[in-house]
């Protein structure tokens, strides 16, 4: 009662010093609209990030411009045969708006990570899936940690409201990447589906926090470069699949047409769905190499059934899986989004942890009640929203958010314990109108939009 108490005050205290009395307009963008029309606006709010990132790519592939221009032709072609041409619109907008050359960007935006375009060079990310009966009351959660080269971050909602040629339209999803293109590193969608890419474990230097692989490493041989990188394939599945059943059926049929590229490493999926459905996923470019529908995390001769890590880490802290277990059968989303499991020093390296979320899927209104804790870089304060939102603040969709808390460095366990009683006080409020089916939709914005300047606060 006493940490309730102390830290509700700590919030007034941090609101009470805020500034609400600005239009929410002038704070937030709804990503919403045609693909012409929402790569105006990314442009718009990013394009001093995305000239940065542009230059600084282009300067590394000097003498190249004729390759990235075949590139740039082959992801077009790729992105019309899989009915999402919508996004050759949104990328040309936004060269437009940023005012640099449509093609080059669109080699930019499909082939700066990894070494896909000469510029990138991974190191890997962890994965992981907590579902019945692992967890309290049903609770079905996904939680994702990205730990990439430095790059400003940004996390959005978006829903482009084009149709596809096949008459589809793409679902809404919460997506994250860097503020310079418009791929997905990890996401959950309006059906309640979420998911990650990663480098898998068997790909991934062995660190001294990472458990060494024992199996056999299976290189892309010859490196395939021809193809979307695992932040295009993510995202065609958060807008275009609504359970791993379909992810599966994509990805097998992604793989057997040669559409997805990754250079010498493969990419190791996870995904889980409304129904607490989980399915990890792994391919080399050429086909996929494992596949396992709900795996079971096995430690210590025992098998734990609901979860499932893409990669075990474990340093002179422990283990992240080790609250789990002691946990088990009981397991809530904020164990799972705390320093005990996904904020575990094990998961996270300092210099290289970009960013990470927890979403907690909501089985009967995925669409509103989904939440997501996004926590730019991936070891600050967590800003919990929920899925009925369309209007993303602009700081964590530009980067400030990220740059804050990188630069501020400053983490409380006890105060985000505070800002997690906002959480359950917003979610219970709004629970009973979204069942009535009644519009919501300007609470949700208002406690997003509260929750991102909350956490800007706790930072200064």
């Amino acid at each position: 009662m006493k940490r309730l108490i102390v830290a509700s005050l700590l919030l007034a205290v941090c609101f009470g010093s805020m500034a609400f009395a600005a239009e929410p307009a002038k704070d937030v963008l709804v990503l919403e609209g045609s693909a012409v029309e929402v790569g105006k606006m990314w442009g718009e709010v990013n394009k001093e990030s995305i000239l940065k990132a542009y230059n600084a790519f282009l300067a590394r592939a000097k003498d190249k411009e004729k390759e990235l221009r075949n590139f740039a032709k082959l992801s077009i072609e790729l992105s019309g045969k899989i009915d999402c041409p919508y996004w050759i619109d949104e990328l040309n907008a936004i060269a437009d708006t940023v005012k640099i050359d449509r093609e080059l960007y669109i080699a930019f935006t499909f082939g700066r990570y990894r070494d896909l375009a000469l510029l990138y060079k991974g190191v890997g990310c962890t994965s992981f899936a907590v579902t019945p009966p692992a967890t309290k009351n049903g609770q079905i959660i996904f939680h994702k940690t990205r730990e990439t080269a430095p790059d400003l971050q940004a996390g959005y909602l978006k829903k482009i409201t084009d149709a596809t040629p096949g008459g589809k339209k793409p679902y809404k999803f919460f997506g994250e990447m860097g503020t310079a293109d418009t791929g997905v590193s990890f996401f959950v969608n309006e059906k309640g589906l979420a998911g990650a890419a990663d480098v898998p474990s068997q790909w991934q230097p062995n660190e001294w926090y990472v458990e060494p692989y024992k199996g056999e490493t299976p290189d892309v041989k010859p490196p395939k470069y021809d193809g979307f990188m695992n932040h295009y394939v993510p995202r065609y599945i958060a807008e275009h699949c609504s359970n791993v059943d379909e992810v599966k059926a994509v990805l097998h049929s992604f793989v057997e047409k040669g559409y997805i590229a990754s250079g010498k490493w493969g990419t190791n999926y996870l995904f889980a769905d409304a129904r607490g459905k989980v399915l990890q996923i792994a391919d080399n470019c050429y086909k996929i190499v494992e596949e396992n529908m709900d795996p079971a995390l096995v430690k210590g001769g025992k098998t734990y059934k609901g979860i499932a890590f893409t990669i075990l880490r474990e340093n002179d802290y422990g283990s992240p899986e080790d609250a789990l277990i002691d946990n088990y059968g009981k397991i809530t989303v904020e164990l799972v989004n705390s320093p005990k499991v996904s904020k575990h020093p094990a998961v996270w390296n300092l210099p290289r942890a970009q960013s990470s979320s927890t979403f907690l899927i909501d089985p009967k209104h995925p669409d509103k009640l989904t939440t997501i804790f996004v926590t730019l870089p991936a070891y600050g304060y967590s800003i919990p929203f929920l899925m009925g939102a369309n209007a993303t603040p602009k700081a964590l969709m530009d980067g400030t958010v990220y740059q804050t808390q990188k630069e501020a460095f400053r983490y409380s366990e006890f105060y985000e314990a505070g800002v997690n009683d906002e959480w359950r006080r917003f979610i219970y409020s709004v629970r009973p109108k979204v069942e009535k089916g009644e519009d919501a939709t300007k609470d949700f914005n208002e406690y997003f939009l509260r929750m991102v300047n909350l956490v800007l606060t706790m930072n200064k």
